[in-house]
């Protein structure tokens, strides 16, 4: 064994070397007890039943019982904690590792995420490296693709997002990460991708969708727990500043025209319970990366939701994506995204910190910006300075694909700002 992890075993809040401690101390107990009855054989035989001779007797007695206790208890406590870690995860990384690791994350902050698609994914796949406590809260106004078509023919919630994020909290092999993405050809179950299904069946099988997400985290072993934001069958509507409107994810986020206000139709319910608990008990909110109207503000319109936002004691970041090249916020700098939000979540202000990405791409991730005709999404940290928030700009770029976050840098800039003062 290496003195790295030698040390590791050291760390705090293993739960392994307590119960070592309680089986050394039952074995010192019985020495202690064996050596007061050879003190009580080889004393004379008048001084055997005297006062002392009945002290030693009562003592190996109690140090006997005491032994038995501390070496049954902790024997048993140590194969149960030890046994938690014999799993397929424990198996690829060493008992070690697993028992460090489950440690750290044990120990992390309690962490909310808000929004859909892959931006969401991409915050909790960076996240989940700190702790094990985060609660995903996902968009449920997809009615594109697969979910779309899985929407309207069998009338469920749409999974996409639900399956990215999933897959992103799973602890799982990378092979179940894999096999949820799995998409059939168009002539093979409709083109259908193997994790919607999964969760259609599971949604069938438990006669909610809600509770068929609830399976699903248990299932693969989530860090923490997938939450859509509502489990009504709502539809976006847009209204243009022409006052035309654009109904559905699928087209509002290929639109040219600039949106005066967006909308959920029907109206769904009041956010629920579990989510609002979550929102009370976080330490830190992200809000966003990702399309703006189609992924980010529908969470927002929920009732009651920004309410909760503005209420949590967390620190609330708003995570401004690099680069826009969908059609919804062609042109945005990052004083509109912040507009659209704050006009959607009136009169509550749900982030005090906004973080935007100041590092730079290289050269390899210049045919993915053309490719997807993005722009770059600006700011000024000095015309912000005075702004009800604190504007963080940082590397959270992926330089291979600058439209989209680093998962570990952008995890890494959220840390600090949990951290910061």
């Amino acid at each position: 064994m290496s003195l790295g992890k030698f040390f590791k075993w050291l760390q705090p809040g293993l739960r392994i070397k307590r119960w070592i401690a309680v089986i050394l101390l039952g074995l010192l107990f019985a020495v202690f007890s064996s050596w007061a009855v050879l003190l009580y054989l080889f004393n004379p035989a008048s001084e055997k039943f005297d006062q002392w001779g009945n002290s030693l007797l009562v003592g190996s007695a109690l140090g006997y019982f005491l032994s038995g206790f501390c070496l049954i208890t902790g024997i048993y406590r140590l194969i149960k904690s030890m046994w938690g870690l014999v799993d397929r995860r424990g198996a690829r990384k060493g008992l070690v590792e697993a028992a460090y690791e489950r440690a750290v994350l044990a120990a992390g902050p309690k962490v909310v995420a808000i929004g859909g698609g892959t931006g969401l994914s991409c915050v909790l796949t960076g996240l989940k490296r700190y702790s094990r406590d985060i609660t995903a809260i996902v968009s449920m106004a997809d009615d594109g693709g697969s979910s779309g078509k899985l929407r309207q023919e069998l009338g469920i919630n749409p999974p996409g997002d639900i399956r990215k994020c999933l897959i992103a909290l799973a602890d799982e092999e990378p092979l179940m990460g894999e096999l949820l993405d799995f998409r059939f050809p168009e002539n093979e179950l409709g083109g259908h991708n193997f994790g919607n299904l999964f969760l259609t069946a599971l949604a069938r099988i438990r006669g909610d969708f809600g509770e068929g997400v609830r399976e699903a985290n248990r299932i693969l072993s989530v860090r923490g727990q997938v939450l859509p934001s509502t489990l009504e069958r709502v539809l976006l509507v847009a209204t243009h500043e022409d006052e035309t409107k654009t109904t559905g994810q699928a087209l509002i986020c290929k639109t040219d025209k600039r949106i005066k206000r967006l909308e959920l139709r029907p109206d769904p319910q009041p956010v629920a319970a579990d989510i609002v608990k979550a929102i009370e008990e976080a330490g830190l909110i992200v809000i966003g990366p990702g399309s703006l109207y189609t992924s980010v503000i529908p969470n927002l319109l929920i009732r009651g939701m920004a309410e909760a936002l503005a209420r949590s004691p967390a620190k609330k970041v708003f995570v401004c994506n690099i680069m826009t090249y969908e059609g919804e916020t062609r042109g945005y700098d990052l004083p509109d995204f912040l507009k659209a939000i704050d006009e959607h979540t009136y009169p509550h202000r749900v982030y005090d910190y906004v973080l935007a990405n100041n590092g730079r791409h290289g050269d390899t991730g210049m045919l993915a910006v053309k490719e997807r005709n993005a722009q770059l999404v600006r700011y000024d940290l000095n015309h912000l300075g005075n702004a009800p928030f604190k504007l963080l700009a940082d590397d959270v770029v992926n330089p291979a694909y600058p439209i989209r976050h680093d998962t570990q840098k952008l995890a890494q800039a959220l840390v600090n700002i949990l951290n910061s003062r």
